[in-house]
This record gives C-alpha cells, structure tokens and sequence, in this order.
C-alpha cells in the first residue's frame, strides 16, 4: 500500500528513466513491504518554489500503513535517496508522512483491516 510521491520542478529530461524502478523498489526494501504493493507517483516540472528560491526542490510525501513509530529512520533514508538519484539537496525538500490505518486503505475491494 505504500504510495511514495515526488512532486520537484526539475524538468522531466532531468528524471533518470529508471527512477520510478529504482524508488519502488528502495520503498519496498526501507519499509519491509511487497514490491507489488508499492506505487510511486513522479510529478516533474512543477512551478514551485522552495525557501523563496526556484532553484531545484521538491515536496515528497510518503502514505504508508504504520504507526509512525519508524518516521524519523524513513525520512534519513528518503533524502539521502532523493538527493543521489535526483541531485536536489536535502535542504530543498520536505518529506511529508501520512501514516494511515489498515481500515483506512482498500485494494481490490477490500481494506487491509
């Protein structure tokens, strides 16, 4: 279930092409969670500014089944991955949590609950 967004105005020639692959599969791995629950969400060349500068940024939001409890581990790993894979410094970004409960997400008609 875990959705993993990236919202940056960086262009879309500026994402490596195999960065929805490679997030997905670093989702899958931090969080402990099926690949095939996993979906990523890239949202390139947005008009954004971030600490009153267009210089490269981004807004990346994480939902996720969980307490919370592993937010400040996720969010070391997440900017250390956004900034390798799309060079936009930890400073130009925040990482957003919405940690959901298992009545709250359905797939296939049914909730997790």
């Amino acid at each position: 279930m875990p959705t993993f967004a990236v919202y940056t105005n960086l262009p879309n020639d500026k994402v490596p092409g195999d960065f929805l692959q490679q997030a997905s599969a670093f989702v899958a791995n931090q969080l402990g969670k099926p690949e095939s629950y996993v979906t990523v969400r890239v949202h390139p060349g947005q008009m954004m500014t971030h600490g009153g500068s267009s210089d490269p940024c981004a807004s990346v939001e994480l939902y996720n089944i969980t307490d919370g409890a592993k937010n400040k581990e996720h969010a070391a790993a997440i900017a250390k991955f956004v900034e390798s894979k799309l060079s936009i410094p930890q400073n130009r970004f925040y990482v957003t949590f919405t940690n959901l409960r298992r009545e709250d997400v359905a797939l296939d008609g049914k909730t997790f609950a």
